[in-house]
């Protein structure tokens, strides 16, 4: 007698088989995904700061007596942000626009001698401190400006 398809037991075998492939790449498929997170947020944060420092850089073309201040921004989400400044726009106000991820909380300051932004930014995936030199440093869960 010609049988055509499987028994009970080879289905369950595959069923197990299956089983044991999924516990094992569920784990590393999930940290994957949570390191690609982390990654866009860093990559966001450090191009915040690069459109921030190339907008004082065409302010300062545009209006040669420009005086930015120290800015102290807290992201609600808009992507356009305004630094206090002297001698500049109508209102002495130099509005930064950024269409990327705005981060949910950011404290930054501008440093005229040097031309460069530090400061602290907080988002989904992670909080990075911006150094002087323009490096992006990742703060731990545990600093007070990550809660």
């Amino acid at each position: 007698m010609n049988k055509k398809g499987f028994t009970l037991i080879e289905l369950l075998s595959i069923i197990v088989i299956l089983a044991v492939i999924a516990l094992i790449s569920t784990p590393i498929i999930t940290n994957t995904i949570a390191n690609v997170r982390k990654n866009s947020d860093r990559e966001s944060a450090r191009e915040y700061v690069r459109i921030i420092e190339t907008s004082i850089t065409q302010a300062a073309l545009e209006y040669p007596n420009i005086v930015i201040g120290s800015g102290i921004t807290n992201a609600t989400g808009d992507a356009t942000r305004e630094w206090p400044c002297t001698n500049c726009s109508a209102g002495n106000k130099l509005k930064v626009e950024y269409k990327g991820t705005s981060p949910q909380k950011a404290t930054l300051s501008y440093d005229a001698d040097t031309g460069k932004i530090t400061g602290k930014l907080k988002y989904a995936n992670g909080c990075w401190e911006v150094t002087a030199n323009g490096d992006l440093s990742e703060l731990t869960a545990s600093d007070s400006f990550c809660q």
